[in-house]
């Protein structure tokens, strides 16, 4: 009724009668449940008659209060807080809320009356169930609608009531315990989620757990307490064998009823959380939930003292896990939920050891060992008096808060544990006994010799030493004449006798623990006199739970986490590195296992990324807090920053920062540096930006540069002196640690390619941040350069003199100031006098310090302040000096230093003037003896020499104005080169490039030219240089095709430079423009036009030496010169597609970068018609991978290297880059894959010529690059296949019926002899293209199964694919394969697919098998429409119209017959 009026209430709202109504209807259930109890307390004292309390009265009582739960007080608790009648009822000054009171009061008192009870054999099973079924509704009950007020304090009464009913009767009813866990497990699914969170139970530590699972523990650990007395036996006497097996059993029945029902518990969660037959079980979710949150509570509360159960639950679940684990088909959200369970389980037990490690090390207290046969004495009393300690603490809180059967689970725990070695040690006792009876008195009494008896001996003491027993009985009865034969069998005899005694210690020790375990049971807790504190209890539970198996399994939990970690799914790899994760934080020392070690690289290696980022992470996060696991992990971390996953480069950079910070290994620092500016360059935008700011932090940044400018007033500008003898000494060591890395880095990147990165990031460092960034960056340059300044100061004065930076060499030292000197050159300038004496070429080996300080005077020459004349005047003769005997490198270095001294300080042009007139001398008189024919005065090294010089003083020297400000200077000059110095040399060095001179001549003659035409473009234009530089392409010499490319290539550069700084120079030119600058130079126009016009013209050329077989060098140049003619788009860019699609297979991971970052730039700007020329690229990359490979077998089309395979082991194909961006349209796509399919068909009308030279290893590279696209929909797979069925359909049937034709008249040509001679070799022609055709053919049908089978594609799906349908377009493609060889398609049914059809008997065997292969797809749908797989009408239709699209049949064998007789006459049918 109450129901029905809520309910009633909900709809057509709150009155005043029903108010009543409701009022009457609780004061009479008050009155019954008053009644109730006054039943049941006469019930339980015993007093009344049996006919007024019978069972049926009892009963009656029983199922009246479980009404009033279910029926009154559960619905309107229940009610939504926002309803009127929850209004009402929560309105103290309301009748109905005294009511609700009221009845609360009553159902406290009626719980109370039926606890006394429930010890009675009087309740039958049905009373059981109503009161489990009303002390659960009690408990899941919620209590929003009271708030905090009184009432709320009755109503946690109430459930406090309810749980300990229910704790005492799954305590006392065995029978009913299963159901009721399934009661009440199955009732928390009910409750919310939130709801559950808000009933918790607070822990003395301040942490809290969930009141379900503490009610589960209670209940688990109260059944621990057998009806029977446990604690029978511990009199204090020592009992008979068999009376210590039966108290052993007694206290086995107790753990054994904990462990059942804690089995059912666990086995019952986690089967409503596993699927069944792949299908989601009802409430899966939230019962995985539950079960988590549970373990983890129970994980919690391990080691607390009131809750042992805790450790039972763990235990059994963590047994359970390991299960689920090692079973393949478990659920795999189950098994990730283990994984999680078993690594939180072996964090715990971690953070236990290293509590208990800290505790004996600071309070040096004695470790708690486990109790063996083995254990002394000591041992068995350090453990009674923690276990006494842990018991006296519980017995003291049994009334407050219910440990009785807390006790009861730890007393039959420890009882069985003793008693159990004590009954070993009475059968050891039992057996030294047996041994001494039979011992050497009678041995002796049967005449046995002294040699026997002491062998017999040594075998007892061998037995005694023994550590399975470890227990020997004394030798009684001994023969005094053998005590003291010798001092062996003495000391042995002393032995046995110490152990005797310490056997009976140890058997009085641990009946002494039992006696005082029942002790402690028996007395009161109001008796106990000792007081116990928390803290005290808690140490004692630690030390008591290190003795349980469950914490001696950690390196077992440790082993399977390990062992999850080659788990062959993504998602339990990446769980288990992070489980590992868990478990190294409360532990690092388990990295350091070789074991763990290796799986974790494995991991590194992984194919997925998602489980290669859990990797890093993990070691990045442990590498921080244990700078010691860098040496055990820094190989395998570093090298994944070229991962192909950009999360994982990004972690990698960080953990290398973070090593970077805190080692001290030069070596690692140096590589980590280099590593980080590989970065600089990566493909991702936000990991470039990640490691120059990394870079930047590491090497520009100083952390007290704030305090140094503010203190010590320093400016970088104002300090003349060294600024680096002004720092603090620890400033100073870290700007020597500095130096050192940054040096090794240069010196590095000297010898690579990784200059370039160097010279961006130092112009990033100092341009483009912001003002306070660039400001300190030149702070830390200004130091770094004082600092190798002072150092090379200190080597010149004495080379004993010991410095921080003493290991550095001075050509390091030389290096790494000429690459500062670009961005700091006034700071460099400071010192430039210091280099004087370095200019002196001595020996061989100082050439490159050499070349280094003319590097820095170059660019510091004009930053000098106030340079001496003295200085100026030696500089000046120093580098002449050095042009009389220096190698090229130096020329190369020393002549524009020298031009630029003379230019712009001294104004000595006459001095140039006449060096350069002296060499043009030379070489204009060599010049026309060799003109004459006569034999030459000078070597050919001098005549390389002049070149050189004459050319780079052109490059360098402006003759031009010089000559208008200067005419004196240059009268004898212009005598002999006229009004144009650079004109004349162009003609003179032509000469010198001509062919009849040796090569090293023409090739320094030729790279002299390269410098004319940068300093005067229009002279690359005139013929003769357009000759000379076409003669040098034509020719064989790789040397000269070499050197125009370097011409080229340093001509792009200069001229890209020269247009940088114009343009920088009018962003900060604020001038007014005038009329000639809108009309534009002439000469400038002009100019800007060479660069064009030379690559438009020798762009082919340029492409076919990118792709020359017999250069590295050459290659690798002609593709600079590529990038560049690309980047300043100097020549229209479809002419370079083919040659980037197939730059983007090669193997040097520069070159495929490079081309695929090119390409992709050419994409997002002309993706109109960027790609109608990528089937050439496609030909092109074949071409050059076979000029690679060498034999078209081993040709392949995908990248075999282990790092380019995807997470299932399936290759890179080398044209999916390509692909890439061409499925961006799917038409595009369409028409792509569609012409990839084409290469494999035969056309009728097709020569014989150009069959002849068709590749079968092309079709073979084209269908294995289809076969390893990364499909992203089925769309895409499905129309590959349905483009080779067509070609089946038509070619292949075609081919089919041609060799069914050619087979039966091939007897009658034979019999036709020699008159047919003619026609059966030209019908032989025509069988080898038609030959060739099928295995093309047999090539594409493979490629089209082995889709079907890798894309789980039926023939009826394939059969039903229509190109214009739009249903398969969203459907994404999944990779099935079980192995990493299924991801190849496996050419052993074509063998001609790999090998060269040679002689006639291979031909007539591939069309066979040809013919066999038709039959047998012919065969295989016969019960179909399409004549092969995967044909339907439309696909039909689309063949017949290519059939016959072309010339008809009769006419297309008339010209074939043509062409064959032409053959046979000799004609070349390509002319």
């Amino acid at each position: 009724m109450i129901r029905d009026g809520a309910l009633l209430e909900r709809n057509v709202g709150l009155s005043a009668e029903y108010c009543q109504h409701l009022e009457l209807c609780m004061s009479l259930a008050c009155l019954g449940l008053e009644a109730s109890a006054l039943v049941l307390e006469l019930s339980a004292s015993k007093k009344a008659s049996n006919s007024v309390c019978d069972g049926d009265s009892i009963h009656a009582a029983i199922v009246f209060f479980k009404e009033c739960l279910l029926n009154c007080i559960v619905p309107i608790l229940d009610l939504d807080t926002e309803s009127d009648l929850a209004h009402v009822v929560a309105d103290k000054n309301t009748r109905l809320h005294s009511r609700v009171q009221s009845l609360l009061a009553s159902i406290l008192t009626t719980s109370n009356s039926i606890f006394s009870l429930i010890d009675q054999p009087t309740l039958v099973e049905q009373d059981i169930i109503s009161l489990v079924f009303a002390s659960l509704s009690a408990l899941f009950c919620s209590n929003d609608i009271l708030g905090k007020s009184t009432d709320a304090n009755v109503f946690e009464s109430v459930r406090r009531a309810a749980q300990s009913l229910l704790e005492r009767i799954f305590e006392l009813h065995s029978e009913q315990r299963a159901w009721i866990l399934e009661e009440i497990l199955g009732s928390l699914i009910k409750v919310s989620s939130r709801k559950r969170a808000c009933n918790t139970y607070r822990l003395p530590g301040g942490k809290s757990v969930q009141f379900i699972s503490v009610l589960l523990l209670r209940m688990l650990q109260g059944t621990a307490q057998s009806p029977e007395d446990l604690t029978a036996g511990f009199e204090g006497h020592s009992l008979s064998t068999k009376e210590y097996r039966m108290l052993l059993e007694k206290h086995q029945k107790a753990i054994d009823s904990a462990s059942s029902s804690t089995d059912f518990t666990i086995r019952y969660l986690i089967s409503r959380c596993a699927r069944r037959e792949g299908k989601a079980v009802t409430n899966e979710a939230e019962y995985r939930s539950f079960l988590e949150s549970f373990t983890s509570d129970c994980v919690l509360l391990l080691g607390q003292p009131q809750w042992p159960a805790a450790e039972l639950v763990v235990r059994v679940y963590s047994l359970h896990a390991l299960e689920l684990l090692d079973d393949e088909k478990a659920d795999i959200a189950l098994k990730t939920l283990s994984l999680e369970s078993t690594a939180q389980i072996a964090s715990h037990i971690a953070c236990v050891r290293q509590a208990l490690e800290v505790e004996s090390n600071t309070k040096k207290a004695s470790v708690l060992c486990p109790i063996t046969t083995l254990s002394s004495v000591e041992d068995i009393q350090l453990f009674h008096k923690t276990t006494a300690t842990l018991i006296s603490y519980l017995q003291a809180q049994s009334d407050s808060n219910g440990s009785a059967g807390v006790i009861s689970l730890y007393v039959s725990t420890w009882a069985s544990m003793l008693i159990a070695i004590l009954l070993k040690i009475k059968r050891l006792d039992s057996k030294r006994h047996s041994n001494g009876s039979n011992g050497p008195e009678s041995q002796n009494c049967n005449g046995s010799t002294a040699d026997e008896h002491r062998q017999n001996k040594i075998h007892s003491y061998e037995l005694m030493d023994d550590d399975d027993t470890d227990v020997s009985g004394e030798e009684d009865g001994s023969c005094s004449e053998y005590e003291e034969a010798t001092s062996y069998d003495s000391l042995r005899n002393k032995k046995a006798s110490i152990k005797a005694r310490d056997i009976a210690e140890k058997r009085r020790a641990i009946e002494a623990c039992l006696t005082s375990y029942m002790d402690i049971v028996h007395r009161s807790a109001k008796t106990v006199t000792e007081s116990v504190s928390l803290a005290d209890a808690a140490d004692a539970s630690k030390s008591v739970f290190s003795l349980l198996p469950l914490y001696r399994s950690f390196e077992m939990l440790l082993t399977r986490v390990t062992m999850a970690l080659g788990a062959s799914q993504v998602t339990l790899r990446s769980k288990a590195l992070r489980a590992l994760n868990s478990i190294a934080t409360q532990r690092p020392s388990v990295l350091y296992q070789t074991s763990v070690k290796y799986a974790i690289n494995h991991r590194l290696q992984d194919s997925s990324p998602q489980v290669r980022e859990a990797a890093i992470d993990l070691i990045g996060r442990h590498i921080a807090q244990n700078p010691e696991l860098t040496s055990q992990y820094y190989e395998f971390v570093s090298v994944r920053v070229l991962d192909k996953g950009p999360s994982v480069r990004r972690r990698v950079l960080r953990i290398l920062r973070e090593i970077y910070l805190l080692s001290q290994d030069q070596e690692q620092l140096v590589d980590i540096g280099i590593r980080i500016l590989q970065r600089t360059t990566d493909e991702e935008r936000t990991i470039r930006e990640l490691a120059v700011k990394i870079l930047h932090e590491l090497w520009f940044t100083c952390e007290d540069y704030s305090v140094v400018s503010d203190e010590d007033n320093i400016r970088v500008k104002d300090v003349s002196g060294n600024i680096f003898n002004l720092l603090a000494p620890e400033l100073q060591q870290q700007m020597v640690s500095r130096v050192r890395v940054m040096t090794g880095v240069i010196g590095v990147a000297r010898n690579s390619e990784l200059t370039e990165l160097v010279a961006n990031l130092f112009d990033h460092v100092t341009s483009k941040t912001t003002a306070a960034e660039i400001e300190e960056a030149f702070f830390v340059i200004r130091c770094v350069i004082d600092a190798l300044f002072e150092q090379l100061l200190q080597t010149e004065e004495s080379a004993t003199v010991s410095t921080d930076l003493t290991s550095l060499t001075t050509t390091q030292c030389l290096g790494f100031i000429s690459t500062l000197s670009k961005i700091a050159p006034e700071a460099v300038g400071r010192h430039a006098e210091t280099l004087g004496g370095y200019l002196k070429l001595t020996e061989a080996a100082e050439e490159e310090t050499l070349q280094y300080v003319l590097v820095i005077l170059s660019n510091s020459l004009l930053r000098i302040p106030h340079p001496s004349a003295r200085f100026l005047e030696s500089l000046e003769s120093d580098l002449i000096a050095l042009l009389s005997s220096s190698p090229q490198s130096i020329l190369s270095i020393a002549v524009p230093c020298l031009c630029t001294l003379v230019d712009e300080i001294t104004w000595n042009h006459a001095k140039v003037v006449r060096l350069f007139r002296s060499c043009v001398l030379q070489l204009y008189r060599e010049q026309r003896l060799l003109s004459g024919s006569r034999q030459s005065t000078l070597s050919s090294k001098n005549i390389m020499r002049f070149i050189i010089l004459a050319g780079l003083i052109c490059r360098y020297f402006d003759f031009e104005r010089h000559k208008k400000e200067q005419k004196e200077h240059f009268k004898e000059l212009d005598q002999l080169a006229g009004d144009s110095v650079l004109e004349f040399m162009n003609g003179m060095m032509l000469f010198y490039a001509s062919q009849y001179l040796p090569a090293q001549v023409q090739l320094t003659a030729v790279q002299m030219l390269g410098q004319l035409y940068i300093k005067r473009p229009q002279l690359a234009l005139e013929p003769r240089s357009r000759a000379m530089m076409d003669r040098a392409f034509s020719g064989d010499s790789a040397g000269h095709k070499l050197q125009v490319t370097r011409n080229f290539l340093e001509f792009l550069r200069a001229d890209s430079k020269k247009y940088s700084l114009q343009q920088k120079e009018s962003k900060n030119d604020d001038r007014q423009v005038d009329a000639k600058m809108l009309v534009g130079n002439t000469g400038d126009m002009g100019e800007a036009g060479v660069g064009a016009s030379l690559m438009q013209t020798f762009l082919d050329r340029i492409i076919d030496v990118t792709f020359a077989e017999n250069s590295a060098t050459l290659r690798a140049t002609g593709f600079e010169v590529i990038s560049l003619v690309l980047e300043q788009g100097l020549a229209h860019p479809l002419k370079c597609v083919p040659s980037l699609i197939a730059l983007c297979t090669s193997d040097d991971p520069h070159i495929r970068t490079k081309a695929l970052k090119l390409h992709q730039d050419l994409n997002s700007k002309y993706a109109s018609f960027i790609h109608s020329h990528d089937m050439d690229g496609v030909r092109k990359a074949y071409e050059y991978q076979l000029q690679m490979r060498g034999s078209p077998r081993d040709v392949r089309g995908y990248d075999t290297r282990a790092e380019t395979k995807d997470e299932h082991g399936r290759p890179t194909a080398f044209l999916q880059p390509l692909y890439t961006m061409v499925r961006s349209k799917r038409i595009r796509r369409n028409e792509f894959l569609a012409a990839l399919v084409k290469i494999g068909d035969y056309d009728a009308t097709t020569s014989y010529a150009e069959w002849h030279r068709a590749d079968i290893p092309f079709a073979r590279f084209i269908a294995e690059n289809i076969a390893s696209f990364d499909y992203k929909y089925l769309d895409e797979v499905l129309n590959v296949v349905f483009h080779i069925s067509a070609i089946v359909a038509s070619t292949g049937l075609n081919l089919y019926h041609q060799f069914e034709t050619d087979l039966k008249e091939t007897g009658a040509g034979s019999e036709r002899g020699g008159a047919d001679r003619l026609f059966s070799k030209k019908a032989q022609q025509q069988r080898g293209i038609s030959t060739r055709a099928s295995v093309c053919i047999w090539i594409m049908h493979i490629l089209r199964e082995f889709l079907k089978a890798r894309y789980g594609l039926s023939e009826s799906r394939c059969a039903a694919y229509n190109p214009s349908d739009t249903s398969a377009r969203d459907r994404s493609a999944s990779w099935h394969v079980q192995s990493s060889k299924d991801s190849y398609i496996d050419w052993s049914a074509c063998p001609y697919a790999l090998e060269r059809m040679e002689s006639e008997v291979e031909y007539s065997e591939q069309r066979a098998k040809f013919q066999q292969m038709v039959a047998e797809s012919l065969a295989m749908t016969d019960e179909q429409s399409s004549p092969v797989p995967g044909i339907n009408k439309q696909t039909t239709a689309v063949a017949h119209d290519e059939e016959h699209s072309g010339p008809h049949s009769d006419d297309v064998m008339q010209l074939r017959q043509e062409e064959l007789d032409m053959l046979e006459m000799g004609f070349d049918l390509e002319s």
